[in-house]
């Protein structure tokens, strides 16, 4: 299956054209999902609920024009080895302050996939949290899901999304939004578990002023692999974009990343920016970087940028003489690198998680 490829392809020789899987196991169906909290003047359902016109949950029709970043291959994977279509739907006007929570839990052996359809409509707003974890962090199988999102107008959505599954698991984390008038969306993503990740996110700025912010923290140890494709398309005036990554590679771990701004013609006065940091803690680590800007309009701003480096033997040498080990100096500064993205996270119980899985992966 091909994944994460760009819509511009670049030197070849970079390997960074495209994604390839060829191990998908066969999909059991096995593995929890739990809708743990539906706050009130919010509608959960799937597409069986939403056709039988019994409530206000909109066809999963008003999906159609969203793309999702991995592409049409994986498009056609979910179609066929999901289940059924969870739909999170959002009242015209309602400010809904409590979040929506859906966990999914994943043993050992756990192969499956699932998809969920989010829908704000105009003057609402929604914060939804989706924690993919395994109660051993040794744990190998398969997880998949496939989300889409529309923004309606004046409207706000927070899609937050946590990986803690098991260091075996392979898993494939699929996003797309439209965005319309005015609307704003915000997805924070923090990625430390799973053995080999692939993620991909589309954003459609379609709308007028329309508004896309995202912030990605990732920690990749011993052989963990971790793929990343962004692709922020304005095509709405005077939309705004901003995407943040922020990881730390130790051991010998491997990261792609592909960030694409694509100010497309019409959108006159368009701003795009995107930035990487990356904290190198070991010689054996690769690291891929490539940000991309394609411009077909005059009157729009771009602006990309990469940091990356590693721990300063001084840096080093200053933490140790006040009592710190090696291992805890790096990993005092890869909780500094996750913390400005952790703390977009208004949830208590999932930052303590997160925490316990960071001083977990710097003890092994």
């Amino acid at each position: 299956m091909r994944l994460n490829m760009l819509q511009k392809p670049t030197w070849n020789r970079l390997k960074l054209n495209e994604a390839l899987i060829d191990n998908i196991p066969e999909l059991t169906g096995s593995g929890k999902s739990i809708v743990e909290k539906i706050p009130a003047g919010v509608i959960i359902g799937n597409e069986s609920c939403a056709d039988c016109g019994g409530c206000d949950l909109k066809d999963s029709a008003d999906m159609k024009g969203v793309k999702c970043g991995m592409g049409s291959e994986a498009d056609a994977f979910f179609e066929k080895a999901s289940r059924d279509v969870l739909m999170v739907h959002s009242r015209n006007g309602r400010k809904v302050e409590e979040p929506v929570s859906i966990r999914y839990l994943m043993e050992n052996g756990d192969a499956n996939a699932d998809r969920v359809e989010i829908i704000a409509e105009e003057g609402s707003s929604l914060t939804v949290i989706m924690d993919y974890s395994s109660s051993k962090m040794n744990a190998a199988g398969f997880f998949g899901v496939q989300t889409r999102i529309r923004v309606g107008k004046n409207a706000r959505v927070h899609l937050v999304k946590v990986n803690l599954l098991g260091t075996g698991y392979l898993c494939l984390d699929d996003t797309g939004v439209l965005i319309e008038d005015e609307g704003h969306f915000d997805i924070t993503q923090m990625c430390l578990g799973g053995g080999d990740d692939y993620i991909g996110v589309m954003a459609d700025l379609s709308g007028y002023r329309s508004e896309f912010n995202g912030n990605m923290g990732y920690l990749r140890f011993k052989e963990q692999s971790l793929d990343m494709n962004y692709h922020i398309a304005h095509h709405g005036k005077r939309s705004v974009s901003d995407l943040t990554v922020s990881g730390a590679l130790k051991d010998l771990a491997k990261k792609n990343f592909r960030g694409t701004i694509d100010l497309a013609h019409g959108a006159k006065g368009a701003q795009g920016n995107e930035l990487e940091d990356v904290l190198l803690l070991s010689e054996g680590v690769i690291n891929k970087t490539l940000p991309v800007i394609l411009c077909d309009e005059e009157d729009v701003e771009g602006a990309h940028g990469a940091s990356i480096g590693r721990l300063s033997r001084d840096m080093l040498f200053y933490m140790q003489t006040r009592g710190f080990s090696e291992k805890e100096a790096e990993l005092l500064a890869a909780r500094a690198k996750l913390n400005s993205v952790r703390n977009l996270i208004k949830d208590d119980h999932t930052h303590g998680r997160i925490q316990y899985y960071m001083e977990e992966a710097f003890r092994v």
